[in-house]
């Protein structure tokens, strides 16, 4: 099957242009293969609570700018009382169980949190900047993980959000987007 080219119109009908459409970039190589990990552990790494996303705990807030009022030294001084919302329930994309993420994508070393979000009741992901945007080596990989699994995701770059997935992902965002209402 031939590869629809960027310019080409895109194969759903719409009218518009591949990339402008169902494709944001022309795969170029073929799909990065890897095998699922088992079990992975946080480590030396606090991004959640770096104060990259938003969160109350304990009546202190959290948000970008601002970490979590209970990190200390690298780790969580109030671990085995911490709340279920939000930190017991977090779940870092890439150390969920089988996590399909490479060992690089792991936040202290990418600079982005990836963070599980519900989209239609199926898993999208959020690429959440924890020190810096996505680079071009993980969007690529973003793109033909999502191509071959079919799961969207969303990242920002210099302050712009954006999103990747399928035709119809992308039309119930534009359409949020115009409603005022939150994409996720």
């Amino acid at each position: 099957m031939p590869m629809t080219g960027r310019n080409d119109p895109c194969p759903c009908g719409s009218g518009k242009k591949y990339k402008k459409c169902c494709g944001q970039v022309v795969p170029i190589v073929p799909a990065v293969r890897v095998t699922p990990v088992r079990e992975r552990q946080c480590g030396d790494c606090t991004a959640c609570c770096d104060g990259w996303l938003r969160a109350t705990i304990y009546g202190h807030e959290m948000k970008p700018g601002t970490p979590c009022h209970f990190v200390r030294e690298g780790s969580c001084s109030i671990y085995d009382q911490r709340p279920v919302t939000p930190c017991r329930q977090f779940m870092c994309g890439w150390i969920l169980p089988n996590s399909p993420f490479p060992e690089i994508f792991k936040p202290t070393r990418s600079g982005v949190i990836l963070l599980p979000i519900k989209w239609r009741g199926q898993i999208a992901y959020r690429l959440v900047s924890a020190g810096r945007d996505p680079d071009g080596a993980m969007l690529e990989w973003m793109m033909h993980f999502s191509q071959r699994t079919g799961i969207p995701y969303f990242y920002e770059e210099k302050g712009e959000t954006l999103g990747y997935g399928s035709h119809a992902f992308l039309e119930d965002m534009i359409q949020r987007a115009a409603r005022g209402e939150p994409l996720w």
